[in-house]
């Protein structure tokens, strides 16, 4: 089991947050079970999401879906994910 830690910046939590909620789907398909999603407490624009899976190039294919970068925009996505996985 690995678990990743997603980071990026949105322009606002409140509108980023529903949309992300919305694309439930997408991450159950690729494997991610979700441990934890939220806002920096002194930075609400920095959102971290945990997650594990046990299947990481399926995890990855889903991060590098166009359909994905196309949500991520409508969301207000402002910086390009970070990435670090844990064994």
């Amino acid at each position: 089991m690995k678990t990743v830690i997603l980071t990026h910046r949105v322009k606002d939590f409140a509108t980023w947050k529903p949309i992300y909620d919305a694309d439930n789907a997408r991450r159950t398909n690729a494997g991610l079970k979700e441990i934890a999603v939220g806002a920096d407490a002194n930075n609400r624009q920095e959102v971290y999401m945990i997650f594990q899976t046990q299947d990481i190039d399926r995890a990855m294919k889903m991060m590098n879906d166009p359909d994905l970068a196309a949500a991520m925009e409508r969301a207000g996505v402002i910086s390009k994910p970070k990435l670090i996985l844990l064994d």
